[in-house]
């Protein structure tokens, strides 16, 4: 993203990942160095572009399903992930469980899944259900009636090719349910086996992170086939 109502874009989406609070633009001014002014009319298009959008009067901006889709479109990472062989001592040393545990946490308390033909494993449901995005309990059950029934989830997830993660932003979710979440999912081969590893959680989650982490993980772990 370079111009600046894509950087302005950006900011928002990464804020309200970070935070859950609206953002405004006194907020932005603070560390992108436009004038308050400049944010709001930048602001003003990207809300009629349907990109972000106001929750309340008064109140801030936060990002749409379009919104975090143009903001994934266009998504370079700049952090710092564990070497391949820091993950491959890490997936020797702790198994599987460990491995999901580890995606959970790194992608912001989310719930981490691994689904083979003879594998079946998440973790991280009470802490996704934790956030404040599952307070109405009927968002609660379905999300929770996802994860019980993820091999049915995962039948549905396409994939542009092996080891290249796949995005799905609420509505882009085929699956009955599933319009409401976020799913981040890489699918490899196990030996002769194809297993689909992700995270699912709310559409507010830190994208810029799981992307390459899952992507890096299923590489090393393709590569040791490490998985029982």
């Amino acid at each position: 993203m370079s111009s600046r109502k894509d950087n302005i874009l950006q900011s928002i989406v990464e804020e309200f990942i970070t935070t859950s609070d609206p953002v405004g633009s006194r907020v932005m001014a603070g560390f992108l160095g436009f004038s308050p002014a400049t944010i709001r009319g930048e602001m003003s298009r990207l809300e009629k572009e349907g990109l972000i959008c106001q929750p309340h009067t008064s109140a801030g901006r936060i990002p749409t399903e379009k919104g975090y889709r143009a903001y994934i479109d266009h998504l370079t990472s700049t952090k710092k992930f564990p070497e391949a062989e820091d993950l491959k001592e890490f997936a020797e040393k702790r198994g599987l469980d460990k491995i999901l545990k580890l995606v959970s946490v790194a992608s912001g308390n989310n719930t981490a899944f691994c689904v083979t033909p003879t594998i079946l494993r998440a973790w991280g449901l009470a802490e996704t259900l934790s956030k404040k995005e599952f307070a109405e309990q009927e968002i609660a059950v379905r999300f929770a009636r996802l994860i019980d029934n993820l091999p049915d989830f995962v039948q549905v997830l396409e994939f542009d090719g092996l080891g290249k993660a796949r995005v799905y932003v609420g509505r882009e979710n085929a699956y009955q349910g599933a319009q409401d979440f976020s799913t981040v999912a890489v699918c490899f081969l196990f030996g002769t086996q194809p297993c689909v590893l992700g995270v699912v959680g709310p559409t507010r989650m830190p994208y810029q992170v799981i992307i390459p982490y899952l992507e890096k993980l299923a590489g090393v772990l393709q590569r040791k086939r490490m998985l029982e």
